[in-house]
């Protein structure tokens, strides 16, 4: 039986290859195995090393990137205000082959939360397409631990000055993971698609440490440098 699921499964991935031809999400063009990007793609992206994220006095977290925001991530990021759902599930697999997740401990999966209003407008949130994403690649659960509790302005539009008191009380944790347990001494990792000064990062961050984890590490597809 379990040989004829796999030929099954081989068959059904055989007719989408002729129906639907993998292509690169940077140039379209088209590819001899499915992947995300072409070869030249993945080289344009520019590396950018890991950083630390001061989170409150006694609490620093390590915040990894794929790369720095600018040509094939910076318009992945940016699909997101045409619609593309899609594109969240490429920025997901690009944190997975990209970035040492793999080796990193990791028991749950935390998608940094859109506020309810830009999600009806939207449809969707990239960060949970990333999350569910680094999930299937992981085999680890995705949490929605967080709640946004106020439409704040978009980060891009304020001065460094000003993010951290736009972001100001707007996560709160989840009323179901307060009163949960399962959280504490778990390894959590909080996912966003950009990061700039790590404002939002480091709010979601100061919630997520009231459930008493083991630790917190961020993944982001792209940050400004």
């Amino acid at each position: 039986m379990l040989q004829i699921q796999q030929r099954l499964f081989q068959v059904c991935s055989e007719l989408h290859a002729i129906i639907a031809p993998p292509r690169c999400t940077g140039c379209t063009s088209l590819l001899v195995e499915r992947a995300v990007l072409c070869t030249p793609c993945n080289q344009s992206i520019q590396p950018v090393v890991s950083l630390s994220l001061s989170i409150t006095q006694r609490s620093v977290i390590s915040v990894y990137a794929v790369g720095a925001y600018r040509d094939i991530l910076r318009r992945l990021i940016c699909a997101k205000h045409t619609g593309n759902q899609l594109a969240g599930t490429y920025l997901g697999d690009l944190v997975w082959y990209r970035t040492p997740l793999a080796q990193l401990e990791c028991d749950y999966i935390i998608p940094v939360p859109l506020h309810w209003t830009r999600r009806f407008v939207r449809g969707f949130n990239q960060t949970d397409g990333m999350a569910q994403a680094l999930s299937r690649k992981s085999g680890k659960p995705v949490a929605h631990l967080l709640q946004r509790t106020k439409r704040t302005a978009f980060q891009t539009s304020l001065s460094a000055s000003d993010r951290q008191q736009n972001l100001t009380d707007a996560f709160v944790l989840s009323s179901s993971a307060l009163r949960d347990s399962r959280y504490a001494g778990k390894h959590l990792v909080l996912v966003d698609d950009l990061m700039t000064t790590g404002a939002t990062l480091r709010i979601a961050c100061q919630q997520l440490l009231k459930l008493k984890p083991a630790s917190i590490v961020c993944v982001v597809a792209a940050r400004t440098v």
